[in-house]
């Protein structure tokens, strides 16, 4: 029987290329990743009556919040990816481990949508909330 694993693990690791070295996104407060699946109906005269489908394209999207750190290695490559005209980041999205010592998660091409930076509020500290898309497949890491 396996146990649950504590959110407090997850991690998100980013870098320039596919091969280079992943770099922690540091104060995360929240990281999820939605899978998608599209269904591409293809009911006909012969299904009695029933509904059919076949599986049609994936997505991905990972929402994350953390505490808006400047000086941070993870913002700065995540900074670059929002700033640039592709706005495109390798990431690895981690259940637990790094990428070099029993990574578990997902990687892939990634797209930056929906930056969004809280700089101040009388009720919040800096922060900053975004998405990332995938462009084309996201493997799973194990």
């Amino acid at each position: 029987m396996t146990n649950a694993v504590s959110g407090m693990q997850g991690t998100l690791w980013l870098c320039a290329t596919e091969s280079g070295t992943y770099v922690k996104l540091g104060e995360l407060s929240d990281l999820k990743l939605k899978v998608d699946g599209k269904e591409i109906d293809t009911s006909n005269v012969d299904d009695a009556g029933w509904g059919s489908s076949i599986a049609g394209s994936k997505s991905a999207e990972v929402s994350a919040t953390n505490n808006l750190i400047m000086s941070d290695a993870g913002y700065l490559l995540l900074a670059a990816a929002i700033f640039s005209s592709t706005m495109t980041i390798y990431a690895k999205v981690l259940q637990s481990g790094t990428p070099t010592v029993s990574p578990v998660g997902w990687a892939g091409l990634m797209r930056v949508t929906a930056p969004n930076f809280t700089l101040a509020g009388t009720s919040t500290q800096q922060k900053l909330d975004f998405s990332l898309k995938n462009v084309g497949a996201l493997a799973p890491i194990t």
